[in-house]
């Protein structure tokens, strides 16, 4: 069962709205951007920060700035998992280059200790999310218990 067919008032499958999007990406740090190139999905991981409604990155990686100056769309996508529930946002948008840091109280903290040639800012033009509550569904039957 796909979750499309999951959609429905007893369904362990939740869509999140726009602003319930957001607030899940400003809670985290960790992300994924992906894109296409030469023909394959690339998948890169990126720490950020999410400030009024767009994500900043800073980067070093080639093939994210090969995107970044040939305008390709990417998707940024962020999950977490507690043990009873999961969720996943996925934004989609054209990635720029830009000379401006996060403003202040949004320090963007890289798990790779490498120099950031770049700061990138995706403003999305669309974000969806859903919210995958384990409680509520039974896997014996396929619905929500």
């Amino acid at each position: 069962m796909s979750p499309d067919e999951l959609d429905g008032a007893e369904s362990p499958v939740l869509r999140l709205t726009p602003d319930q999007c957001w607030t899940h990406l400003h809670r985290c740090r960790l992300g994924r951007i992906a894109m296409i190139r030469d023909g394959e999905v690339e998948i890169l991981p990126v720490n950020y920060v999410s400030v009024d409604r767009s994500i900043h990155f800073a980067t070093s990686s080639s093939v994210i700035l090969a995107a970044v100056e040939a305008g390709v769309d990417v998707a940024f996508e962020v999950d977490e998992h507690d043990g009873w529930t999961a969720w996943s946002v996925i934004a989609h948008g054209l990635p720029e280059r830009t000379d401006e840091e996060p403003p202040a109280g949004y320090e963007i903290r890289s798990l790779l200790p490498a120099p950031k040639l770049a700061h990138v800012r995706i403003v999305p033009t669309s974000i969806t999310g859903r919210l995958f509550d384990q409680q509520r569904f039974d896997p014996a039957t396929g619905t929500g218990s």
